[in-house]
């Protein structure tokens, strides 16, 4: 699974895309999106109710494990993720 966001401005209007997409063989397919109502990033409560909207569809059982960018870091994120034992590999920033 990987976690993404996009953000296009259409004139004044802002559109932002938040989606979980299944990968394999090379291909993404989005199977979960929300539109933020705002422009950049994600909060936590975002993140949690998008995989969650998705374990609902799939099961938790299904992600053997959650791809993000570094966009998608926080203590609180990251905890959320351990406690219900979903595997991911995030992208950090090195100093």
């Amino acid at each position: 699974m990987a976690l993404d966001r996009t953000n296009w401005k259409f004139g004044k209007l802002e559109i932002n895309i938040f989606m979980l997409s299944c990968c394999c063989k090379g291909i993404s397919i989005p199977t979960v999106r929300q539109l933020l109502p705002k422009a950049g990033n994600s909060n936590k409560q975002e993140r949690i109710a998008l995989l969650n909207k998705y374990i609902k569809l799939f099961g938790k059982e299904s992600i053997s494990v959650l791809l993000a960018d570094m966009e998608f870091i926080g203590k609180q994120w990251l905890e959320y993720l351990t406690y219900y034992r979903i595997p991911f590999c995030i992208r950090i920033k090195n100093k």
